[in-house]
């Protein structure tokens, strides 16, 4: 062919065409042409066209700048000393249509000017070098978002399956942070009805910045968790401290050696549960919307997660309850009603035989009433939920159970009357407070193996009363009301009520607590 015919070699990808002169086997241009298109690193590209345009065209200096969004050089390859030139040839990059860049080729004043064949082969160099850069652009979003796609495999299932909450967030920000290569992800959570907290801190400043708090409304984190809409900052001291200078003093100067950022709200509905913040350092390359995608996507998928696993555990809790209602059912409807009927039964023959066995039949029947009453306990302590509101039944047997463990035996527990209906809130813990204060004092002074603690609220739901009585050595003589007797007693007269301290017939110790509900039931 002649050489100065012209023919149209694609790039391998079929995404641009360019003029190639042809020439004799091993052209150097075509190989140049089809080196820089072989290779999809964003670095290769860049040395390998610097290097071809300074052998093709004879130049003392190649360079080639790579520019940003906003027009400023975002990278830069050179060829040949850094010395003073005359002007040279300059062709511009461009992919998918849009500048991406330019390729500079110059000599000294004593060289050569540069000929029509030089200018072509720049020319074409700069069309190769677009088409690869955009081949390698894509190459490496692809390349990220297959990350991506990976690590919200990852976290999703694991927070699936409902790992302590610690684990989960700090899984979640720990691959956040490992994809882009940034040096600090956090994950923010609502703390108060105006403050979030940075719960969860994986690398840079985290020991500064784990738990520190940051207004609803005066911090970029707190306008992306109240509107739902992620942002990123090319520096985010600099928009941190425009936004707000308590924010900015709160989160310390430190945060001056992170650059471009991303925060991206942790939720798919119109409220977010948190927000995933993701730092690069100081000059690195800003997060642009592929990337603010990516992230977003993920940290949807991981809130998603989040909330399936908490749904899950909910209707786990619901399974426990419905299970221990259904046990509570059973004890009331069989075991009790069974119980019951024998003890009539007991107290029936009871009638028809003589003293010694009416007597013992009598013990009998008190122990199946006994026995009743502390099933009637078990079925309470059953239908009263783990964590949900604290009632005065719940409350007693909660105390109770403390006590036990410190006094060596359970204490026997009567409760009778509409406890969680008619006894308010303020009376309830005054109630609690005496009743822990007096098996404190049992522990301490009574050295007693038996403690009978009866709770009433009368037939007219006037008045409420504690008595708790045990078999100790009782009260020394002349004792009065002094320390946590005077505390008690003191608690009975706030409601208008009284408290006598006594020791029957000199044996162990009875305390009679009494307080009158009808001005408190009045206002309820």
């Amino acid at each position: 062919m002649e050489a100065e015919l012209d023919t149209d070699l694609r790039d391998a990808n079929g995404l641009g065409a360019i003029a190639v002169r042809p020439g004799p086997q091993g052209d150097p241009l075509l190989t140049a042409v089809l080196a820089i298109g072989g290779d999809l690193r964003v670095r290769s590209v860049l040395d390998r066209t610097v290097a071809a345009a300074a052998a093709l065209t004879g130049a003392t200096r190649v360079e080639l700048t790579v520019l940003g969004r906003d027009g400023e050089i975002t990278d830069r390859a050179t060829a040949g000393p850094d010395i003073a030139l005359a002007p040279g040839i300059i062709e511009h990059i461009t992919a998918a249509g849009s500048a991406v860049g330019t390729l500079r080729a110059a000599r000294t004043d004593d060289e050569p000017a540069f000929t029509d064949a030089d200018a072509h082969a720049l020319a074409v160099l700069a069309t190769a070098a677009g088409n690869a850069l955009g081949n390698a652009h894509r190459h490496e979003r692809g390349h990220r978002r297959a990350e991506w796609l990976r690590a919200t495999t990852e976290v999703t299932a694991a927070l699936r399956t409902g790992p302590p909450a610690e684990d989960g967030l700090a899984l979640l920000a720990r691959k956040a942070k490992e994809i882009p290569d940034a040096v600090l992800a956090i994950v923010a959570l609502p703390h108060t009805a105006d403050t979030m907290v940075l719960h969860t801190v994986v690398g840079l400043m985290a020991d500064e910045l784990t738990g520190a708090r940051v207004g609803l409304t005066d911090s970029i984190t707190g306008d992306v968790h109240s509107t739902g809409r992620a942002r990123s900052f090319e520096a985010v001291a600099d928009a941190t401290e425009r936004r707000s200078a308590r924010t900015y003093s709160i989160l310390g100067s430190g945060i001056g050696r992170l650059g471009p950022a991303a925060f991206v709200p942790l939720g798919a509905g119109s409220r977010p549960i948190g927000v995933l913040i993701v730092a690069k350092r100081l000059g690195d390359t800003p997060f642009d919307d592929d990337d603010l995608d990516m992230i977003s996507g993920y940290a949807t998928h991981a809130a998603l997660a989040i909330e399936f696993a908490e749904a899950q555990q909910d209707r786990q809790r619901l399974a426990l309850y419905e299970e221990r209602d259904r046990i509570a059912r059973d004890l009331h409807d069989l075991v009790i009603q069974r119980l019951f009927a024998i003890g009539l039964g007991m107290q029936a023959l009871g009638r028809g035989a003589g003293a010694p066995v009416a007597a013992e039949l009598g013990g009998f029947v008190s122990e199946i009433d006994t026995t009743i009453r502390d099933i009637r306990r078990s079925i309470f302590s059953l239908q009263e939920p783990a964590n949900g509101p604290q009632s005065a039944r719940g409350d007693i047997l909660r105390v109770i159970s403390e006590a036990t463990v410190t006094l060596g035996f359970e204490p026997s527990v009567s409760l009778d009357g509409p406890l969680d209906s008619v006894v308010p809130p303020e009376v309830q813990l005054d109630l609690i407070a005496t009743l822990r204060e007096t098996l404190s004092n049992v522990v301490r002074h009574a050295l007693a193996g038996q403690v009978m603690v009866n709770v009433v609220v009368d037939r007219t739901a006037t008045r409420l009363s504690l008595t708790v009585r045990d078999d100790g050595t009782g009260l020394p003589a002349g004792i009065g009301h002094r320390g946590g007797l005077t505390n008690i007693a003191r608690r009975a007269e706030r409601w208008g009520g009284r408290c006598v301290v006594d020791s029957p017939d000199g044996r162990g110790t009875r305390i009679d607590w009494q307080v009158p509900l009808h001005r408190t039931g009045q206002e309820r």
